[in-house]
């Protein structure tokens, strides 16, 4: 595939203190051409990069920037999703369809546009959203953005919500977190951490649990929120970086960072995530924006 490389006019060439960035490849297993999926008659991506735009304007506000030391794109393999997003006057940059992750798609974007004239500087903060969640938290990506803008030798964070579900504390698909007292992340995985021994005992399986259901949690375990934060030289040092042991046990990225010795902020989220995998969280999806008047 080639790619195209961006105007040199597409961007404004003033020093850039934050890029928010949604990675979205067209191909999706449960979900086929999820990007394009319609959500209340618009395309997925189009709601993501909508509310992209009034979280760049609300964190303009909080860390004092101006419009033009903030920028927004969607980095896609797709030229569908980019004619998508053109009608909507969103901006986009191509990137090859081989890359193997959205953070890697997030880092080559950025590079292109670097080649192309865009002045970034090594600090500049880098705000990976998830193509494929429409309803996130305007209010915790400040507060990410916060973070990471007042510990400045923290070249990464990401968020978590305080979770007393059993039933998610049980589910694979559902990862936690657990942090130090720095706040800085311990582990993360797919299996419930931390175990409440003095709840649900020692030697049953996660999978003899369903008798224990009813136990709700004392305490509440972190689920993970996969929004990341990077200083542009960590993103580019990560991309470079082998997959690691427990990256690849585990399939969690974040893991590569962790076992290499790096510090991950992890910042308590207000709301959970809400993503759209499925046929049915696509019409949860729909039934939430009916309840709320489609608008979010």
């Amino acid at each position: 595939m080639t790619v195209p490389t961006p105007e040199k006019s597409a961007f404004d060439n003033s020093d850039v203190k934050i890029v928010i960035a949604i990675p979205a490849r067209l191909g999706s297993t449960r979900l086929p051409r999820k990007p394009l999926a319609s959500l209340a008659g618009r395309p997925l991506i189009v709601w993501v990069a909508e509310k992209v735009a009034d979280c760049a304007q609300r964190l303009g506000q909080h860390i004092s920037l101006s419009s033009s030391e903030i920028i927004t794109l969607v980095a896609t393999d797709s030229s569908e999703i980019a004619e998508a997003l053109k009608k909507n006057g969103i901006r986009t940059v191509m990137t090859t369809s081989e890359l193997p992750s959205g953070t890697d798609r997030i880092e080559a974007a950025l590079s292109a546009l670097q080649q192309s004239g865009l002045s970034l500087r090594e600090s500049t903060l880098v705000i990976n959203l998830q193509g494929d969640e429409p309803f996130f938290c305007i209010d915790d990506i400040v507060r990410l953005a916060e973070a990471m803008q007042s510990d400045k030798s923290a070249p990464m964070g990401t968020l978590a919500f305080p979770q007393s579900s059993p039933e998610h504390f049980i589910r694979s698909s559902v990862v936690k977190v657990t942090r130090n007292a720095l706040g800085n992340a311990l582990y993360f995985s797919r299996a419930p951490i931390a175990w409440p021994r003095n709840l649900w005992g020692a030697s049953d399986s996660i999978t003899a649990l369903s008798e224990k259901m009813q136990k709700k949690l004392e305490s509440p375990f972190l689920q993970h929120v996969g929004i990341y934060a990077y200083r542009l030289n960590a993103l580019r040092k990560f991309t470079q970086m082998e997959p690691s042991f427990l990256e690849l046990s585990e399939g969690l990225e974040q893991l590569r960072a962790l076992e290499a010795g790096w510090n991950i902020k992890v910042i308590d989220a207000k709301e959970a995530p809400f993503g759209i995998d499925t046929a049915d969280d696509l019409l949860r999806a729909e039934n939430y924006l009916n309840e709320q008047g489609q608008s979010i």
